[in-house]
């Protein structure tokens, strides 16, 4: 689907301004090289944005008034419904976001797709050849798309008329840490959250590490797993998703196929979510038990009580039982 229209807006840091800025606009029409980028940037742009994202309701009902402009703007795509988009931006723009050229896309009026992106500003010498072996050396401080890959989008689609444009993708190829969610672009500008809940993606993730500890031939990438089990929790709050967790785990490649070969379709092993410690517990918590005489029992938190069967002893001991087949029989430096 091609761009019918587009649109460019400088916005500056705003956010806690009483008095904002005048925001600077401008029509991009086909033909130069700018619409030519866009057009890619807008092809591409649902394999881009790969985090799920849903326009917050609020006082109970589906009201939110992001998606209002960008209803605006997509049933009529012209300079001043553009702008609002733009000024909603810039009352939330911090100054370590600093200054940023905007853009609006949209498309025909029946599949329509709309897509906004933010580019950030940056400085930079440019240098320019001239006539007799010359060349002329300039510093400027206000350079947008050193690099085109690194920018915040995100794309709506369906017709703007009715239900739709509540559900969209979104990314930002500005983060230097993956697993953080950037709350200024998805939260405070879009006013939206992930459309995949917490709870339910965590369980997920939390189900598909069990399943891969239990199935692992391999004892060293049963450790392996074992020691994620433990060190996920600290990932409570954060936006994360299974394959970033992996990395940020230093998980082997082994370790990481094991736990992806779990998940009930492949493409859920990449997509994003918010890390629920709690849910995590329920479903994936180890208890271990340590006892005076060195020994040191370990099992999955939900089925210790049926593994380690305990009995009281003499005076404040107690004594476990338990018996199964052996897996693994090693020295290790350490329990």
């Amino acid at each position: 689907m091609p761009i019918l229209h587009a649109h460019s807006f400088l916005v500056h840091p705003g956010k806690n301004d009483e008095v904002q800025l005048e925001i600077g606009g401008v029509q991009i029409r086909p033909g130069n090289r700018v619409f030519a980028m866009l057009a890619k940037l807008y092809e591409r742009a649902h394999l881009e944005c790969n985090i799920e994202i849903l326009f917050r309701s609020h006082n109970g009902v589906q009201e939110n008034e992001c998606r209002d402009l960008m209803v605006a703007y997509a049933n009529d795509p012209n300079m001043e419904n553009g702008r609002r988009v733009a000024a909603r931006l810039q009352c939330v723009t911090t100054h370590r976001s600093g200054l940023g050229l905007f853009f609006l896309a949209a498309g025909d009026d029946q599949g329509k797709l709309l897509m906004v992106s933010r580019f950030p500003a940056g400085e930079g010498v440019v240098a320019e050849e001239r006539e007799r072996q010359r060349l002329q050396v300039q510093f400027i401080e206000r350079i947008f798309m050193k690099s085109a890959r690194a920018y915040k989008s995100a794309v709506y689609s369906g017709p703007a008329g009715d239900g739709s444009f509540w559900y969209g993708h979104a990314v930002d190829k500005q983060m230097n840490d993956a697993l953080e969610l950037p709350n200024y672009w998805i939260g405070d500008f879009l006013d939206s959250e992930l459309a995949t809940t917490g709870p339910a993606a965590t369980r997920r993730f939390a189900i598909a590490l069990r399943e891969a500890i239990k199935t692992t031939e391999n004892p060293d990438v049963r450790d392996e797993l074992i020691a994620s089990a433990r060190l996920a929790r600290n990932y409570n709050g954060n936006a994360v998703t299974a394959q970033g967790l992996s990395g940020n785990l230093g998980l082997s490649p082994e370790a990481t196929n094991a736990i992806r070969n779990k998940m009930p379709r492949p493409e859920l092993f990449e997509q994003t979510f918010r890390f629920d410690r709690r849910e995590f517990d329920e479903h994936l918590l180890y208890r271990s038990v340590q006892l005076s005489n060195g020994a040191v029992l370990s099992a999955e938190n939900a089925r210790f009580d049926e593994v380690f069967a305990r009995t009281p002893a003499v005076g404040n001991e107690a004594m476990f039982t338990t018996t199964g087949s052996v897996v693994t029989d090693r020295l290790k430096r350490d329990a």
